[in-house]
């Protein structure tokens, strides 16, 4: 369901699917990578593996530019499938980061 997708900012400029594959290799199973203009997102098959590679790999070093590497947060318009491979703001999203000032708000 949720909690699989990882948004990785600050990615150099020329970067590849190859070099995120390298950059998470050894945190789990990577079912898609999006790759936008300086940031993407990679989905995992499990949670726990995105949760790993958050607190491993934020900070870090790819391709000489330090990367944030946060857990993405599904748009209201998704259909929790996940995938965002589609066009027009569907899916996974990175940009609204701290709008909210994060956390779960009480109901």
């Amino acid at each position: 369901m949720g909690g699989t997708g990882v948004y990785i900012g600050g990615l150099p400029y020329g970067v590849r699917e190859k070099d995120l594959e390298r950059f998470f290799k050894g945190y789990g199973r990577i079912r898609d990578i999006l790759i936008k203009n300086g940031y993407g997102f990679v989905e995992f098959d499990d949670y726990r593996d995105a949760d790993d590679a958050v607190y491993e790999l934020n900070g870090k070093d790819l391709l000489g530019e330090r990367v944030s590497v946060q857990m993405a947060h599904a748009s209201r318009g998704s259909r929790g499938g996940g995938h965002f491979r589609e066009r027009g703001g569907h899916g996974f999203r990175g940009g609204d980061r701290g709008r909210s000032g994060g956390g779960d708000e009480k109901s």
